[in-house]
């Protein structure tokens, strides 16, 4: 039987991940490119990641340099940017030269393992329209071109899930381990241990001595994580803060979240000319009125009863507001795309309503990959 589960879930998996690949296909012959040219998959903070893997870090002055005035006090280089993905990177590159399709490829194993994994959380072990349908859902979830370019953004995904696994399997220690690879792959992997941080504090648990480790285990290693990646700075380019000092210069600073919603809200919630780019404001605003319903949803259901729905609550919270508390240049069309597990909250939704949801992904995804592809979104 638990092979039979076991084949069910590879099989769903993949048919899903051929089925979002057909559609990126599909999108980009509509723009008259090749799916298969690596090139199309790279944008913006690819080009770090990439040199990061082949040359290392580096760290300079802005000053004279990309426009930047000869009095710039402003911090340039890749420092910016974490090391986990680009070593990852560099590793499988010894096996394949081509970096540019080996990021890609790993890019998109990182999507199958977090496909799988949905599955076996959601208990899914059977074959099925609605099976399938379900895991439709995060598999074009906000902005899911991401899961696909070459950006750590999947291999996030994957890591949360499998410390979600392991929790839920009570393999704290695992559960840590994954903290700590979250941290080192990216800036916002630090949420992750304080997901199970408030999750096991909310947690009733009559042995508070386990209990006490279970919150220190994933803490400590994420802890570790974010130690071990300003070590990696330090030992590179011989400074701890290179990479606040690299982000200063985006003019992030913290912001009340809520007030950056209610905002941004009501200054775009009177879009009414049609126009492609304004789907990245679409996406926002059916993310934050979603986020509402699905607070409402939690508390009238007495959601928070169940482990896996205040998991998913807790981890959907920080990684909605977070990207609101920053300021300055930020792209929060990515962060969106790390909202991928919101889909456990939809464990027991009728199928009917899953159908409407795709749909409404698909209608605000597709476009946006459109933007990804012509280069308007980075």
């Amino acid at each position: 039987m638990t092979k039979k589960i076991i084949l069910n879930q590879i099989i769903i998996t993949f048919f899903v991940f051929i089925l979002s690949q057909l559609v990126l296909a599909g999108i980009i012959n509509y723009l008259n490119w090749n799916y298969y040219t690596p090139e199309n998959w790279l944008r913006w903070d690819s080009g770090h990641y990439l040199q990061i893997a082949k040359s290392g870090y580096e760290f300079f002055p802005c000053a004279g340099k990309f426009g930047y005035p000869e009095n710039a006090i402003e911090m340039c280089g890749n420092t910016g940017w974490y090391p986990g993905y680009p070593l990852l990177i560099k590793l499988f590159s010894y096996i394949y030269a081509n970096d540019i399709i080996v990021a890609g490829v790993l890019s998109k194993i990182f999507f199958v393992l977090s496909l799988f994994l949905a599955l076996k959380i959601s208990n899914i072990n059977s074959i099925s329209f609605r099976n399938i349908i379900y895991l439709c859902i995060p598999a074009f979830s906000f902005s899911f071109i991401y899961y696909h370019a070459i950006f750590p953004i999947s291999s996030l995904v994957f890591f949360a899930l499998a410390a979600l696994y392991f929790y839920l399997e009570k393999k704290i220690w695992l559960t840590g381990l994954f903290c700590f690879f979250a941290v080192v792959f990216y800036p916002t992997g630090f949420l992750l241990p304080i997901v199970f941080g408030i999750v096991i504090l909310l947690h009733a648990h009559d042995n508070y001595k386990r209990k006490i480790i279970e919150f220190i285990i994933p803490a400590s290693l994420g802890m570790l994580g974010l130690l071990l990646v300003f070590a990696t700075f330090q030992y590179t380019v011989n400074d701890w803060e290179a990479f606040i000092k690299v982000q200063a210069k985006y003019g992030h600073d913290f912001q009340n979240p809520f007030l950056s919603v209610y905002n941004y809200f009501i200054q775009h919630i009177g879009l009414n000319q049609y126009n492609i780019k304004n789907f990245i404001q679409y996406q926002s605003l059916t993310i934050i009125v979603s986020y509402i319903l699905l607070t409402f949803f939690f508390i009238y259901y007495k959601m928070y009863r169940n482990n896996l729905y205040i998991w998913t609550y807790v981890y959907v919270t920080l990684y909605f507001l977070f990207p609101w508390s920053v300021g300055g240049d930020l792209s929060r069309y990515r962060a969106e795309s790390l909202l991928f597990p919101f889909v456990f909250i939809l464990k027991e939704t009728k199928t009917q309503w899953l159908v409407a949801i795709l749909i409404g992904l698909l209608c605000l995804g597709i476009p946006m990959s459109y933007l990804f592809f012509d280069g308007t979104l980075i």
